[in-house]
């Protein structure tokens, strides 16, 4: 399926204290397997340094007024001379998937990172069976750099 841009009114924004809701609710239908890891924890993985990412920028896309997408961007506030963004937990509601805005959202917060933040790199973590990630990451140009191996014990 090849995704078609939206025909309706689609705003992308950075999020405000008054989008918690709309936040919870897309972190909610992501599938990715450490949703359910506590935000000030999740910061630490994925090889995350939480001393070199220090600020985190959610971004929302609506379409015709729903909250139908989400991407957070961690920035460090210190060094900004080869500074590396981490785009993380990006989802798409699933009613609005197939629709471009992924792709749309991806862009929005790549040239915010280039132009706002003077971000020089963006790193990114997907898991290996996300296809559809893994093709609109490669789509933008990012680049694949290694696998990373995660185990888990369960008692």
């Amino acid at each position: 399926m090849v995704d078609q841009p939206p025909t309706t009114s689609l705003v992308l924004r950075l999020a405000t204290l008054e989008d918690l809701t709309h936040i919870e609710e897309l972190d909610s239908l992501s599938t990715s397997p450490t949703r359910d890891i506590h935000r000030d924890i999740e910061k630490y993985f994925g090889s995350v340094d939480p001393s070199t990412h220090e600020h985190t920028f959610i971004f929302l896309a609506f379409l015709t007024g729903i909250a139908a997408a989400k991407a957070e961007l961690m920035t460090s506030l210190a060094d900004t001379s080869n500074s590396i963004g981490y785009i993380k937990r990006v989802v798409v509601h699933p009613n609005f998937r197939g629709k471009g805005l992924a792709t749309l959202l991806m862009q929005h917060i790549i040239n915010f990172a280039y132009t706002e933040q003077n971000l020089k790199t963006i790193d990114l973590h997907v898991w290996e069976g996300n296809q559809p990630a893994i093709h609109l990451y490669e789509a933008l140009g990012f680049e694949f750099q290694h696998r990373d191996l995660y185990y888990r014990l369960s008692l």
